[in-house]
């Protein structure tokens, strides 16, 4: 886990070794559609769609809160046992529970990576290229890695521009910033066995870079902290124990 390639900046290092125990990710992001089922069954607010439509589309402008409430209403609706325990910005976890939660960070990265491959782009390729990523493509933003090329200024339906990884997830790369459970921290050195991040912190992590970055932060190593009540270009995917 972390900068295989040798080119991030420093809070992808040091490269260190981790191992998971099984569990499912979404194939896409979720989706408008999905989450303003959510949002009438609940009577809370939609989150705004910029203009750019809903649908299909990833959900975006959403905290980190937010998506911990989905996770636990669609565990509800499908028989599960919800796996988040909230009370105001309090939120604790059951590890043991069968329903769907955020992925963990190293979780997140093993997926992007095709199953801890040396991958740079979470569609297993080397190189960005904004035909098949939706990420800033402007030549200004060429890289020894990225192509120039079409820069959307938006986000597009989720899985329309093809290319999923050799584990058939779409988008792991661009489109919008996808949560993950952690408290943002600085990696170590050591082997870690299904690690879950800090107890507390300011940030949590997300992954994934959006629309609107270059390549550089579409790498599957780039991680950022947000504090979890932040909207904005972010949105999520889903986890589940298997």
């Amino acid at each position: 886990m972390g900068d295989v390639f040798g080119e991030g900046i420093s809070d992808e290092k040091p490269v260190h070794r981790v191992t998971l125990g099984a569990y499912e990710i979404g194939a896409y992001e979720v989706t408008f559609e999905a989450y303003d089922l959510f949002c009438d069954w609940t009577q809370r607010e939609k989150p705004p769609d910029n203009g750019w439509g809903r649908g299909k589309r990833p959900v975006l402008n959403i905290t980190w809160y937010d998506a911990i409430d989905y996770c636990n209403w669609l565990s509800e609706q499908l028989g599960y046992k919800p796996v988040y325990t909230r009370k105001g910005d309090d939120v604790l976890s059951d590890w043991r529970a069968n329903g769907y939660r955020l992925p963990t960070e190293a979780e997140w990265e093993y997926a992007a990576r095709e199953g801890g491959k040396k991958v740079r782009f979470g569609n297993g390729k080397d190189i960005a290229d904004p035909k098949v990523i939706n990420f800033d493509g402007s030549a200004i933003y060429k890289t020894a890695y990225s192509i120039a090329g079409e820069y959307r200024e938006k986000t597009v339906p989720v899985g329309s521009l093809g290319s999923p990884n050799a584990l058939g997830l779409h988008d792991m790369s661009g489109n919008v910033w996808e949560w993950c459970w952690d408290w943002y921290d600085d990696y170590t050195v050591a082997a870690q066995q299904n690690p879950k991040g800090l107890q507390s912190g300011g940030s949590r992590v997300h992954r994934g870079g959006s629309w609107s970055n270059d390549a550089r932060y579409c790498r599957v190593a780039c991680r950022y902290g947000y504090t979890p009540s932040l909207r904005y270009h972010l949105g999520f995917r889903l986890c589940r124990a298997f």
